[in-house]
């Protein structure tokens, strides 16, 4: 693994609000859509918030495996791995932001959960540099 393109990942996931993540439908085809960041610092785990009954939900649940993308005008970090739906009150708590009282009303909402992303795998074009690895 090589720690320097990692730490240039994680200072510009660090930047991005927002991201693409990937799962599997029902059909066996990708399916991706926008997602709002907690607070990104590294690319080994990502967290974001949705609701407990939607499409991308229902489809971890039948199939954790994942992708999500970041991207700048010149920046690319693909990362594959699994998610995790995380319902416990300490995530949600942890990772909730004022702007979710719009969508939840409060972080004790039963439809307001938590992804967990875990990385297994990176590809990167980091400052005109490519790199791809397994994570161990």
């Amino acid at each position: 693994m090589n720690k320097q393109i990692l730490e240039k990942a994680n200072a510009i996931i660090a930047k991005c609000d927002s991201a693409s993540f990937g799962v599997i439908d029902e059909s066996g085809y990708p399916s991706a859509s926008a997602v709002s960041l907690c607070y990104p610092q590294d690319v080994l785990e990502v967290y974001f918030t949705t609701s407990l009954d939607c499409n991308k939900t229902n489809r971890i649940r039948a199939n954790s495996k994942a992708s999500i993308n970041f991207f700048t005008d010149s920046d690319n970090i693909t990362l594959v791995g699994v998610a995790e739906i995380l319902t416990d009150q300490e995530s949600k708590s942890k990772y909730w932001q004022s702007w979710f009282s719009q969508i939840y009303g409060d972080e004790t909402n039963p439809d307001y959960c938590v992804i967990k992303f875990t990385t297994q795998r990176v590809s990167f074009w980091i400052g005109n540099e490519g790199a791809e690895f397994d994570i161990k």
